[in-house]
């Protein structure tokens, strides 16, 4: 299979493109991903379904969501972008739902930055938004060519994506896939939001399945990578992306997997911008830093604080002009002088905790037994289990850490208490509570807390009640991994990334 956006050889099992990091699969119904096999025909199709309404001159772009083709519509004349949605995808009642629910919310948006909608309709069975053609070029391909940019050019961009974010923020939709491709730039310089179409309203989370992951890689937020629930922070986080690549040339994370790229937005602290430029004020550093937290909470409140933040920078109105103008340049194609850059740091290996097979079970003990057996498990507990930093975030594993056997685990409390367990994985709402955070391999690893089933799959990030945790992850042909892990009150615990060792065949 090949990239419908970028042509290169995808794997078959591959839910990204590794080249441009475009979607290209589905595993939950909420998108649909069109192939390239015979994009003559589609034209063509399109073509003569919408004849009489628009005249339509040439494909644009494909996309998660559909093609965008260059028409003319005929009542007013006027050039239009068109999004399509054609039939022979397999229109399911979720994809035309969300379809539906895309074009509604951009409609309602009115904003200098954001990208107009005309009109949202359905013929011959496609469904199709026609947008305002804009004559520019993204601000990826932008960068695709230029590399890193003037500060004050990069400040123009920021504040301009801001300022369109903020505005659909504070009416409750979130775009969900801010990157290069879809900020535009028009012929006089202006920044325009592009392409709400992962956008999410607030009142409509339960259209999107639990555990779907939506945006591109390079820019996904920690709680994107996990499926998890998003909001304005985690537009904050890909804004904070884009920012640091239009200042450095490049995104402050790369791996040769999704897996990998993950694991960093999980895990490895952004680089410093300074060490690549000395020119960056330590203001726009510092807002791209806060942006850029890997706990939402750590992000700005709001995105029009975010804003707030950017305008308080110097920027002058001679600067203002004098960046719109190179943006112009950009956009024509004539290009500027190359921003001198040094190299980013290598990044650091992806943490990976080393595992051997757990124990066999043993029958379980008479009370008595298992009471005595309760005071040594306290004390493996203080010597052996992982401990929830006090400053979050900044969890690590004792390297001499030894999980204590797991027939102990199983049978150190009465049987009384165990039958709670399961009740007690989970916090209540007042109930005081911390969070652990993973990735696993096999992806199809189940994780167990307390002997209690809470999800399967390569990304973990979840709240659990404070206390001592028993953490299984397992697979089918695997050996397992088997621990204690101490949950502490409002923090985050990174266990980093959990590989599974295959068990050797049996002779």
């Amino acid at each position: 299979m090949n990239c419908f956006r970028c042509g290169a050889t995808i794997p078959d099992a591959a839910r990204f493109c590794a080249n441009c990091g475009t979607l290209v699969v589905d595993p939950q119904g909420a998108t649909v991903v069109l192939e390239t096999e015979d994009p003559e025909a589609l034209f063509r199709q399109v073509r003569m379904v919408l004849a009489g309404e628009y005249e339509v001159e040439s494909e644009l772009a494909r996309g998660g969501m559909g093609v965008i083709f260059k028409a003319t519509e005929v009542a007013l004349r006027r050039s239009v972008a068109l999004k399509v949605l054609p039939p022979e995808v397999g229109l399911s009642v979720k994809a035309a739902e969300r379809f539906k629910r895309e074009a509604r919310m951009v409609a309602e948006l009115d904003h200098p930055n954001i990208i107009p909608v005309y009109r949202v309709g359905q013929l011959g069975g496609i469904f199709f938004i026609a947008m305002k053609f804009i004559e520019g070029r993204s601000l990826g391909l932008i960068l695709d060519t230029q590399g890193a940019l003037p500060v004050p050019v990069a400040l123009q961009v920021l504040r301009g994506a801001t300022r369109a974010l903020a505005y659909a923020h504070e009416r409750h939709i979130v775009h969900r896939d801010i990157k290069g491709a879809n900020i535009l730039v028009d012929q006089d310089g202006r920044v325009m939001v592009s392409d709400f179409g992962v956008a999410l309203r607030a009142s409509d989370v339960n259209l999107t399945a639990d555990g779907a992951v939506i945006g591109t890689p390079a820019f996904m937020s920690p709680e994107q990578c996990a499926g998890g629930r998003t909001g304005p922070q985690t537009d904050q986080y890909a804004v904070g992306i884009l920012g640091f690549q239009m200042l450095t040339g490049s995104v402050p994370f790369r791996a040769d997997t999704i897996a990998g790229m993950m694991q960093h937005h999980f895990f490895t602290p952004v680089p410093d911008i300074r060490e690549v430029r000395d020119d960056v004020p330590v203001a726009l550093v510092e807002v791209l830093n806060r942006a850029l937290q890997k706990e939402p909470t750590a992000r700005f409140p709001a995105t029009r604080d975010m804003l707030a933040a950017l305008e308080a920078l110097p920027f002058s109105e001679a600067e203002r002009r004098d960046s719109e103008g190179v943006l112009r340049q950009l956009v024509q194609g004539t290009g500027i002088a190359k921003v001198p850059t040094r190299g980013l740091p290598p990044l650091p290996d992806s943490p990976t905790v080393p595992l051997t097979p757990a124990p066999p079970r043993v029958r379980r003990l008479p009370v008595p037994a298992m009471l005595a057996i309760s005071g040594l498990l306290l004390l493996g507990l203080a010597l052996g289990a992982i401990r929830l930093a006090a400053r979050r975030g900044d969890a690590k594993l004792s390297p001499t850490a030894a999980p204590p056997p797991a027939s102990l685990q199983a049978s150190s409390a009465p049987a009384s208490s165990r039958r709670d367990t399961s009740r007690a994985t989970e916090p209540s709402a007042a109930a005081p509570s911390g969070k652990l955070r993973m990735l696993t391999s096999p992806s199809d690893a189940e994780i167990l807390v307390d002997g209690r089933r809470v999800g399967v799959g390569s990304v973990f990030d979840l709240a659990l009640a404070v206390g001592a945790r028993r953490l299984e992850v397992r697979a089918p042909g695997y050996s397992s991994f088997d621990t204690i892990v101490v949950v502490e009150s409002g923090g985050t615990m990174s266990l980093g990334r959990i590989a599974l060792r295959g068990r050797e065949p049996q002779q």
